[in-house]
């Protein structure tokens, strides 16, 4: 596409961001190797995404968190140039997150503070309990990320993991009680319902005005037997 003046138009980046848990609790049920399924699964259908929009650059990056959070892929990445390796899970690690969310946030006071681009968009999968052992509770990494410009207008979805999972800190983080909360019990839901968010999310960041709107799009039913529900 060009302008009038026949000069390419700027893609503006839209930064989308997976926050993954691969505590210890993951290794059980093969949650782990559900979720590497998943996200290897929703890379072809946001690069679909990417494609079919002219007016945004869709970059990647993944934030892995046990006892600590680590950067999988810590530069913003064009969707078209990631290549999965797969994650593996943290015996006995914690759920780190709020140490995770002050990472994420550090990362979000870097972006572009131009008033026209696109907020983020960030999808966090959990299947456990916040927990405190690194000094930096839930709740304050929750408030230094809605503190920050780009954190508090991100388009913010969470999927939680088996019947462990922490639903109302879940339901916290994405702060719009219009916005479904999900809840995979099977491995087959958890592919589907981030295929699900990923793509509800890269079409609400990518509208023109930042933070406006909600999701349109209908969450899929659940899927297969609740295996994770009964297995713990």
């Amino acid at each position: 596409m060009s302008d009038r003046l026949g000069g390419a138009l700027a893609r503006k980046p839209l930064h989308f961001i997976f926050v993954l848990d691969v505590s210890g609790s993951m290794m059980r049920g093969g949650r782990i190797q559900a979720l590497n399924n998943a996200i290897s699964e929703v890379l072809p259908h946001l690069r679909d995404e990417a494609r079919a929009n002219p007016h945004a650059e869709l970059l990647i990056r993944v934030l892995a968190f046990a006892n600590e959070p680590r950067w999988v892929i810590e530069e913003p990445t064009s969707v078209e140039d990631i290549h999965w390796e797969r994650l593996e899970a943290v015996p006995r690690g914690f759920t780190e997150l709020g140490s995770a969310l002050l990472t994420l946030t550090d990362a979000l006071s870097h972006l572009d503070e131009s008033s026209s681009a696109y907020p983020p968009a960030i999808i966090l999968v959990s299947d456990g309990r916040p927990t405190q052992s690194s000094g930096t509770t839930f709740a304050e990494g929750l408030q230094a990320l809605l503190n920050n410009r780009w954190g508090a207008t991100a388009v913010r979805l969470a999927l939680g993991v088996g019947r462990d999972a922490d639903m109302h800190s879940l339901r916290r983080f994405i702060g719009d009680e219009d916005v479904p909360l999900l809840r995979a019990d099977n491995p087959e839901q958890l592919v589907e319902y981030i295929v699900w968010a990923s793509k509800a999310a890269s079409k609400v960041a990518s509208r023109p005005v930042v933070g406006g709107g909600g999701l349109s799009a209908v969450p899929p039913s659940p899927i297969g037997d609740p295996i994770w529900s009964t297995l713990g």
